[in-house]
């Protein structure tokens, strides 16, 4: 049976995607600015760099890994929810 969801996130990613470099594995990831609610005691809308990736190409996804975009070196911040398995979204900082 055909996952519609992973095979629409690989097309997409084979489109969108650039090269990154995801706690020192290459990867491929969409890179996005996005106004993201940031969760605290008082949420915080801010615009933050964003990236999506396949979860299956990188490794476990945690707070504090790096993240190479462009040349520049951002650390994972959160974990954006996402209603399928087949793309996640993390906001760096």
């Amino acid at each position: 049976m055909i996952d519609l969801a992973r095979e629409t996130a690989e097309v997409c990613m084979d489109m969108f995607g650039e090269d990154i470099t995801f706690a020192g594995q290459p990867a491929r990831g969409i890179v996005a600015n996005e106004l993201v609610e940031l969760g605290s005691y008082e949420p915080v809308v801010e615009s933050r760099l964003t990236v999506s990736v396949l979860p299956d190409n990188v490794p476990a996804i945690r707070e504090g890994l790096p993240v190479v975009i462009r040349g520049e070196t951002h650390k994972v911040d959160q974990l954006m929810a996402v209603k399928d398995d087949a793309m996640t979204k993390v906001v760096l900082r």
